[in-house]
C-alpha cells in the first residue's frame, strides 16, 4: 500500500523514551526561538513609540525674516503639533500663514527615549518609523523562503545557527545607528533572520514529537510566544526612562542565549533519516538513549527493521525513487537475521539512493502540493491581517501603554488551551472551520452594531464583546495553522511548505496598518473586510486533508495517497447510496 511508503520514526522514539530528559531540554531550546521571534517584531511597539509633540517654539520673532514675514506685523504665533500658525496685522488687516516646524520640534518625554522622538520621525517624516517596520514585515518573507528551502535541503541545525548569528550581530548593531535609513535596513535583515531562525526551530520541535503528542508543540509554541510578549513589556517599562538604545542592547540579552547552543541542540532525527544520514542519526538515537536511559540496541534494530519494511514496500510500489534510505537485496536479508541490527562494524547503509530533493519551485510542479499550498498561503494571509489589524484598530484598554500592551498580550492564552484540548477530540481540519467561522461571524456582527447602535451604551460594549470573541477566535486559529501545515507536507519540502505560507502571510502585516485609515473613513469597514476573510477562509478548510493521528508524510507518494484514499471513500459511499436506492 503507498501509504506505508515510509520509515516509521515514531516507532523508533517510542523506543528511546519519547518524553524523556533529551526532549524537554530540546523542547527548551526551541521554544527559547520564541523571544527572538517576538522581540524583533515588537520591540518598535516602544523603540518606535511616539510620544506628545508639538513644534518648538521660535528663538525670536526676528527669525521670521526669512519667511518673508516683518516682525512688527507679528500679533499672534500659535504652535501646533506640525505647524505654526503665523497671524499678523497690517493696516487694520489680519492675516494668517502656516509654517512648518522651523526650529524643530518638542517632545513631552527626552528626545533619546524613541527613534521617533531623536529622529523627529513625525508630520511630514511619520511615514519613515512604519517604513521599518513593513521592511522587516518583507524581511521576513524573503527570509521564510529562502532560509526554510536551505533548511530542507541542508539541515535544520545549520540553517537555525547562522539565522542565530545574524540576528544577534544585526540586533547589536541596530542599538549604533545613527539615521532611519540605516535602521530601516538592519530591520530588513533582522526580519529575515528571525524567520528563518523561527520556523527552523518550530520545524525541530514538531519533528520531534510522535503522533500523539504533537499538538503539545503547537500549544507550547503559542505558550511561549505568548510569555516572550508578555516579558518585553515590564521590560519596557522599567527602562522607560533609559534611551532607546539601552532598551534595544537589553533586548540583546535576552536573544544572547543563540551563542551558548551549538552544542547541546541536534539535527532533525526526522530530517536525518529522510536524507540518507543514518550513521548521523544512529548518533543521534544513541545520544537521545543515553540521556533517557533506554536501550540504544533495540532502539537502533527497530529502525532497521523500520527501513527494511519501507524497502520491502518499495518493491512493490513504482515510486521507489522518491524514499529514503535503499537497502542492496543482501543487506536485507543479513539486517532481517540479526533482528533488525546492522552487522558488526556497520555504522551507516551501504547501497543507499539520493534521496528527492525538493525546492521551492517543486510545489508548482505537484498539483495537490500546489492545491494545499495555495490555500494554505490564502488561510496564512487572512489570519496575519486579522490579528493584527485587530490590535491596530482596537480601543485603548488602559491608558498606560504598558498595561494596556500587556493585556493585549495576556488574552491570548485561554486561546491555546482552547487549541490544545481539542486538536485530538475534532481534528485540525474541523477546529480550524469552527474558529474562522467563529471569527469571521463575531466580526461582523461587531461591524453591524457600530453601525447601527453604536453610539448607544449597550451597542458598543456589545460591539466590544463580539470584537475580543473574534480576536480570541482568530488567535486561537494561528496557533491551530502552526500545528496543521507542518503536517500537510512530506519531510523534503516540509520546511518550503511552511515558508511559502508564512511569506505570504506578511502580505496581510503589511497591510494591516491600512485598516486604521480604513476605520476613520468607513469605520465598520476593517470589520467588514476581516469577517468576510475569515468566513471565506473557514470554506476552503474543507478542501484540506484531515491529519489528526496521521503520521508525518515522509514523500510526495504519501500525499497523494490522501488524496486517492479520499476519493476512494468518496467511490464506496456512492455505491452504497446506488445499492440501496435499488
Amino acid at each position: 500500500m503507498e501509504g506505508d511508503l515510509y520509515v516509521d520514526l515514531d516507532k523508533v522514539l517510542y523506543v528511546t523514551g519519547y518524553r524523556g530528559p533529551y526532549q524537554i531540554k530540546q523542547s527548551i531550546i526551541c521554544l527559547l526561538a520564541s523571544f527572538s521571534i517576538a522581540i524583533p517584531i515588537l520591540s518598535i511597539v516602544f523603540i518606535g513609540y511616539v510620544p506628545k509633540h508639538r513644534c518648538a517654539a521660535l528663538p525670536n520673532v526676528t527669525f521670521l525674516h526669512d519667511f518673508d514675514i516683518n516682525p512688527d506685523h507679528v500679533v499672534d504665533v500659535k504652535i501646533g503639533q506640525c505647524s505654526l500658525g503665523i497671524t499678523t496685522n497690517v493696516s487694520g488687516i489680519a492675516s494668517h500663514v502656516e509654517l512648518p516646524c522651523v526650529n524643530g520640534f518638542h517632545y513631552d518625554v527626552a528626545r533619546e527615549t524613541s527613534i521617533v522622538s531623536e529622529w523627529d520621525l513625525v508630520c511630514d517624516r511619520a511615514g519613515l518609523a512604519e517604513l521599518s517596520q513593513t521592511m522587516l514585515m518583507l524581511g521576513q518573507g524573503i527570509g521564510a523562503c529562502v532560509f526554510t528551502s536551505l533548511a530542507d535541503r541542508y539541515g535544520r541545525k545549520p540553517v537555525n545557527m547562522v539565522c542565530q548569528l545574524i540576528l544577534i550581530v544585526a540586533s547589536i548593531g541596530l542599538a549604533f545607528i545613527n539615521n532611519i535609513g540605516g535602521f530601516t535596513a538592519l530591520r530588513f535583515i533582522i526580519g529575515a533572520a528571525q524567520e528563518g531562525l523561527s520556523l527552523t526551530a518550530y520545524s525541530i520541535f514538531v519533528e520531534m514529537c510522535t503522533t500523539n503528542i504533537r499538538p503539545f508543540a503547537g500549544f507550547t509554541g503559542g505558550l511561549a510566544w505568548t510569555t516572550s510578549i508578555m516579558m518585553l513589556a515590564p521590560l519596557a517599562y522599567l527602562m522607560q526612562n533609559y534611551s532607546w538604545r539601552y532598551f534595544q542592547l537589553a533586548t540583546v540579552a535576552e536573544i544572547i542565549y543563540g551563542l551558548a547552543i551549538y552544542w547541546i541542540f541536534d539535527e532533525s532525527l526526522r530530517w536525518l533519516v529522510a536524507n540518507n544520514k543514518i550513521a548521523r542519526a544512529e548518533a543521534t538515537i544513541k545520544k537521545i538513549c543515553k540521556a533517557n536511559k533506554t536501550d540504544f540496541e533495540k532502539a537502533k534494530a527497530v529502525l532497521y527493521e523500520q527501513i527494511v519494511e519501507c524497502k520491502r514496500a518499495a518493491a512493490k510500489s513504482k515510486h521507489h525513487h522518491e524514499l529514503v534510505p535503499t537497502i542492496a537485496k543482501d543487506e536485507q536479508v543479513n539486517l532481517i537475521e540479526n533482528n533488525g541490527s546492522p552487522s558488526a562494524g556497520e555504522t551507516a547503509l551501504s547501497g543507499m539512493v539520493e534521496p528527492a530533493k525538493y525546492t521551492v519551485l517543486d510545489i508548482l510542479k505537484h498539483r495537490d502540493i500546489l492545491k494545499i499550498t495555495t490555500i494554505l498561503s490564502f488561510i496564512w494571509a487572512v489570519n496575519s491581517l486579522t490579528y493584527y489589524g485587530l490590535f491596530l484598530t482596537s480601543s485603548s484598554m488602559s491608558g498606560n501603554r504598558f498595561l494596556n500592551y500587556f493585556l493585549n498580550a495576556l488574552v491570548e492564552i485561554p486561546s491555546m488551551f482552547v487549541v490544545f484540548f481539542s486538536l485530538k477530540r475534532i481534528g485540525r481540519r474541523t477546529l480550524g472551520v469552527l474558529l474562522h467561522a467563529l471569527s469571521g461571524s463575531t466580526l461582523i456582527i461587531s461591524v453591524t452594531l457600530v453601525a447601527t447602535v453604536g453610539t448607544t451604551s449597550a451597542g458598543s460594549i456589545g460591539s466590544v464583546i463580539f470584537s475580543l470573541v473574534g480576536k480570541f477566535a482568530i488567535t486561537a486559529s494561528y496557533n491551530c495553522l502552526f500545528v496543521f501545515t507542518p503536517e500537510l507536507f512530506p519531510t523534503n519540502m516540509r520546511n518550503a511548505g511552511i515558508g511559502i505560507s508564512s511569506a505570504v502571510s506578511r502580505v496581510g502585516g503589511i497591510v494591516s496598518p491600512f485598516a486604521a485609515t480604513l476605520s476613520q473613513i468607513i469605520i465598520w469597514g476593517p470589520g467588514v473586510v476581516f469577517g468576510s476573510c475569515c468566513v471565506l477562509a473557514s470554506m476552503l478548510f474543507f478542501l484540506l486533508p484531515e491529519t489528526r493521528g496521521r503520521e508525518l508524510p515522509t514523500t510526495i507518494a504519501e500525499m497523494r495517497e490522501w488524496s486517492k484514499q479520499k476519493e476512494q471513500v468518496s467511490e464506496i459511499c456512492l455505491e452504497k447510496k446506488t445499492m440501496m436506492i435499488q
